[in-house]
């Protein structure tokens, strides 16, 4: 199971389309998911579980698309800071030597979210083939943390 956390809802967030989201995407029914937006609106960051990193993933980015700040939940399964290394181990030949210490320094500080937008603003989101795999996986990691990041060209 992935364990996804609703964090904030922004100004614009109408709680009917917060709810539509979650049933729509996280297989939600009407009353769960209504009791999870209340939840989410009176700052609890409830918790929605889905059967996949892939399902979890949809749902980030339904409810980041209507103002919705969700990310997936640390816990014994999702270890951020692991998660974050892996991957930059996999990227370490496309980024600047600095710029891999500077991201692997911030990581190891706790701010995983800060040291993944530094290696994705540094990493080529192209290359001659397409998308860069590398870019692939850190914006994958970026909807898990809950950011934005910027699209694939």
């Amino acid at each position: 199971m992935h364990i996804v956390e609703l964090l904030h809802a922004g100004k614009s967030t109408t709680p009917g389309r917060c709810t539509a989201a979650l049933q729509a995407h996280g297989g939600l029914g009407l009353a769960e998911a209504s009791k999870v937006t209340d939840a989410m609106l009176e700052r609890q960051y409830p918790e929605v579980s889905l059967p996949s990193a892939a399902s979890a993933r949809s749902l980030i980015v339904a409810l980041a698309a209507i103002g919705v700040v969700a990310r997936f939940a640390e816990g014994p399964d999702y270890d951020p800071q692991q998660r974050l290394a892996v991957a930059l181990e996999s990227v370490q030949a496309q980024l600047e030597p600095e710029v891999l210490r500077t991201c692997r320094s911030l990581s190891a500080h706790g701010e995983w979210e800060l040291a993944l937008s530094q290696a994705l603003a540094h990493l080529p989101s192209r290359d001659d083939a397409g998308p860069s795999p590398g870019f692939v996986a850190l914006s994958e990691i970026a909807v898990e943390f809950g950011i934005l990041q910027r699209s694939t060209p």
